[in-house]
C-alpha cells in the first residue's frame, strides 16, 4: 500500500472516529482542506497533509494556534498557520533574551565581581576600612566563587577588615523583574534581581529525617549565612512519606522561616529552594561567610550598601564563565533568573541599568536581524507569566537570522535542548529514530504550550519551527506536547528525506513500548 493510501485511510480513520458516540464534544480545530490527490504528489504536500491531520485534533477547538515551518534549506514556507497571531511564548521569549544578548555582548562577553578596598586602608595584614563587594549583573556567581575571592585574599596575607559594603550600582536597584508581581507565590524561579547576586538570589534548607519517630527532623540553611532563622517544628514518623511546608517571614532583608509537617524515618535526605528579601544584602553576608571561613575576620556584622570610592584599590576579581556557556542553562534548562539578570545587562544606555532600557534594546535588536515586530511585545527576558506577545512567524524569523549569522549561531544552537537526549526535553522523542536531530525551546504556562527550534538531518540546513498554542485547558498539556513532538519527528523526516512514520504512527498500528514520556 502507498504512502497516499495509508494517508487516506488514516484521514478516514479519523473522520469515523469524530462520529461515534463518546468523541469529545468540542468541534475539530479549523483546517485547510486536504486534496487527496495531492497527499503523495510531493514530499511537501504529504507533510501537509500531515501536518493538517495533527492540528485538526479536537482540544485545539477553542484554543489560538500559531504554527510557522521554514526550510532554511530552499527558503521555502512549508507550512504555517496563524503565524503572524501574537500569542503567549512562554519560555520561547528566552530565544529572544539569549539572541540578542550573544549578538549584542558577545560569546566571549564574561560577566566581573570584584573586591577593592578604600585607598591607604591597607596596613599589613588588616584592611582597616571597607572591602567593597562590586557585581556587575552575573548570573551564575555562586557561594564557591565568594570563596575563591576571600582566599585569594587570604593568600595574600590579609586576616582581617573592618567591613562589607556591597555595590548593587549596576542595575538601578533590586527587584522583581517586569511582570512577576503577577502572581504572589513562594518559589525559586520568582527570585528578584540584582547587580551583585549569589546563588541565583536563593537559598536552600537541607532536611533529612530524625533518628527516631516523633522526633524533628534535621534541618539547616544552605549556606548559614547571618539574617535567615530556621526554627523546626515538623516530626518524623513511620514511612516513606514526606509532606513539609515551609513558614517563610521576611521582615526588611532577614527571613524568618518555620518547617512544618512530616517527614518519613526512611525517607532520603531532600533540599527545598527559596528566594531570598534582599539580593545586596544577602550577597554581603555570603561573602562574610566566605571571609570567616577562610580566616578573616570582618569587624562589622551589618552589611553596608553603597558605590566604591573614586580611588578604591582594585584587590581580585571573579570572572563567569563566557555567555555563549551561561546561555545553556537558560535555553536548556529554562533558568528564569538567569535570564531576567542578562536581559537587565544589554541596557547600554548611560547610568544604571534598567529592564525598560534592556528590552527597547531587544527589540532594536530584533528589527535590525530583519525581525517584524507588528504585534511584539516584550515584557521580561524569561517568559514567565502574561508579559509577552510574539508570533510563531517572528520566532522562526529570529531563528533565521540567527542561523545566518556566524558569529553566534554555534553557540545559540548548542544552547538549545536536544529532544531525546538533555535538557527539558531529555525524555522527548527518545525512541525515535530522529532523536538528537531537533533542538528545541520549550514554554509551558497555565493555559499555554510552546515549541520552537531547528529539525536537523545530514548534509542540509535545517528546518525552523515555532508552534505555539494559547488558551489550553489544563487537562491538554499532555496532549500539547504530543502534538508538538509529532510535529517536530515529522520535521526531522521530512528533512531527512524519510517516510513520516512517526512514534505516534507505531503506536497506533499496535506496536509497544514506542512512545516517552513528556518532560517539561
Amino acid at each position: 500500500m502507498g504512502a497516499g493510501a495509508t494517508l487516506l485511510g488514516v484521514l478516514a480513520a479519523v473522520a469515523i472516529a469524530a462520529s461515534l458516540p463518546g468523541t469529545p464534544a468540542r468541534a475539530l480545530a479549523p483546517a485547510a482542506p486536504v486534496d487527496p490527490s495531492a497527499i503523495a504528489a510531493t514530499p511537501k504536500a504529504a507533510l501537509t497533509a500531515r501536518l493538517e491531520l495533527a492540528l485538526a485534533q479536537p482540544f485545539l477547538a477553542e484554543a489560538q494556534v500559531g504554527v510557522s515551518v521554514v526550510d532554511l534549506e530552499t527558503g521555502e514556507v512549508l507550512y504555517q498557520r496563524g503565524e503572524a497571531l501574537p500569542l503567549n511564548p512562554a519560555s520561547n521569549a528566552k530565544l529572544v533574551t539569549t539572541a540578542a544578548a550573544l549578538g549584542i555582548l558577545g560569546p566571549a562577553h564574561r560577566y566581573s565581581t570584584a573586591l577593592w578596598r578604600e585607598d591607604g586602608a591597607l596596613s599589613g595584614s588588616v584592611v582597616k576600612g571597607n572591602v567593597y563587594l562590586q557585581g556587575s549583573g552575573d548570573p551564575a556567581l555562586v557561594t564557591a566563587d565568594l570563596y575563591d575571592l576571600a582566599g585569594t585574599l587570604r593568600a595574600r596575607g590579609i586576616k582581617r577588615i573592618g567591613g562589607i559594603v556591597v555595590d548593587g550600582s549596576a542595575f538601578d536597584r533590586d527587584e522583581l523583574p517586569p511582570g512577576f508581581d503577577q502572581k504572589d507565590e513562594l518559589a525559586s524561579y520568582r527570585a528578584p534581581s540584582g547587580a551583585t547576586a549569589v546563588n541565583f538570589n536563593t537559598f536552600e534548607v537541607h532536611v533529612r529525617p530524625g533518628d527516631s519517630i516523633g522526633t524533628a527532623p534535621f534541618a539547616g540553611v544552605q549556606p548559614p549565612v547571618d539574617g535567615i532563622e530556621l526554627s523546626v517544628t515538623a516530626t518524623t514518623e513511620a514511612g516513606r512519606r514526606r509532606a513539609l511546608f515551609m513558614e517563610y517571614e521576611p521582615d526588611d532583608s532577614d527571613i524568618a522561616l518555620e518547617l512544618q509537617g512530616k517527614v518519613g524515618i526512611d525517607s532520603s535526605p531532600t533540599s527545598l529552594r527559596y528566594p531570598v528579601a534582599d539580593p545586596s544584602i544577602y550577597a554581603g553576608r555570603v561573602l562574610a561567610h566566605a571571609l570567616e571561613r577562610q580566616g578573616i575576620k570582618v569587624g562589622r556584622a551589618k552589611i553596608g550598601l553603597g558605590q566604591i570610592p573614586k580611588d578604591a584599590v582594585f584587590l581580585v576579581a571573579h570572572q563567569s564563565a563566557p555567555l555563549s556557556v551561561l546561555v545553556r542553562s537558560v535555553n536548556k534548562l529554562s533558568n528564569n533568573f538567569m535570564a531576567e539578570q542578562i536581559l537587565k545587562t544589554l541596557d547600554a544606555r548611560p547610568g544604571p541599568a534598567t529592564f525598560a532600557g534592556a528590552l527597547e534594546r531587544v527589540r532594536e535588536h530584533m528589527a535590525a536581524l530583519g525581525v517584524p515586530t507588528e504585534g511584539l511585545v516584550l515584557g521580561n527576558g524569561s517568559g514567565l507569566y502574561d508579559n509577552n506577545r510574539v508570533s510563531a512567524a517572528q520566532l522562526t524569523a529570529l531563528l533565521a537570522a540567527v542561523y545566518r549569522d556566524e558569529r553566534i549561531r554555534p553557540d545559540f544552537m548548542a544552547s538549545l535542548a536536544i529532544m531525546g537526549v538533555d535538557g527539558t526535553t531529555r525524555s522527548r522523542l527518545r525512541s525515535s529514530s530522529r532523536a538528537g536531530w531537533v533542538r528545541v525551546k520549550t514554554g509551558t504556562l497555565d493555559g499555554v504550550s510552546a515549541l520552537t527550534g531547528y529539525a536537523g538531518a545530514p548534509d542540509r540546513k535545517p528546518i525552523v519551527f515555532s508552534i505555539l498554542l494559547n488558551g489550553l485547558r489544563k487537562s491538554d498539556a499532555s496532549q500539547a506536547r504530543a502534538l508538538q513532538n509529532e510535529i517536530a519527528e515529522l520535521l526531522a523526516l521530512h528533512a531527512a528525506g524519510q517516510p513520516l512514520v512517526t512514534l505516534l504512527d507505531a503506536k497506533n498500528a499496535g506496536e509497544s513500548g514506542v512512545l516517552d514520556e513528556d518532560e517539561e
